[in-house]
Order: C-alpha cells, then structure tokens, then sequence
C-alpha cells in the first residue's frame, strides 16, 4: 500500500476576520443609495396613485346619464311626492296592523 504524502499547501488556514476587514465607507453609500432608490419607488406609486385615482373620479363626473334613467328616476320620484310616498309613523303603524293585523 502506497503512502499517502500531503503537501504543506493544501491545509491553508483561514485568517481570522478583523474589523479591518469590513468597509464602513461602501456600507454606508450602499445604505445612502438604497434609502434614496426606496423612498423614489415610494413616491412614484404614490404618485400614480394619485394621479389614477383623479382619473377615475374625473371619468365619473363626466358621465352622461341616459335619457331613460333620468325619466325612471323623475318618475319614482313623483311617487315618492305624492299618495303614500311620506307618512307619519303613526299611520304607516295603523297600515301594517291593518294589512298584516288579520293574518
């Protein structure tokens, strides 16, 4: 059985880390920049947000009501006026006993 020789090379020893070794400089650009980055994308979906939001509420009020709708609205509403659209409670009291009173 042949022996097995290692060469002194292949067992390197990692350095232990020091605070040398960190680069406080680029960790504080890196953390600048990506605050400014994250508080841009912010404001940019704020903004079009906002700016979708008016669209939506400018598009609503510059709907036209159909002739028919406004005629089915008047119509209810001078049922409403008239007849038994507005009563007093009392009397909407006596209706009920009277239409659910025999039952």
């Amino acid at each position: 059985m042949a022996e097995r020789t290692e060469s002194p090379d292949t067992h390197v020893v990692p350095e232990k880390p020091s605070y040398e070794d960190i680069n406080t400089p680029v960790i504080i650009l890196v953390g600048v920049i990506s605050s400014i980055v994250t508080f841009m994308i912010i404001a940019l979906v704020q903004g079009m947000c906002y700016h979708w939001e008016n669209s939506k509420i400018r598009a609503r009020s510059n709907e036209v009501v159909s002739m028919p709708a406004r005629q089915y609205i008047d119509e209810q509403k001078k049922i409403l006026a008239g007849g038994d659209g507005i009563i007093s409670i009392d009397d909407a009291m006596k209706k009920v006993i009277e239409e659910f009173g025999s039952k």
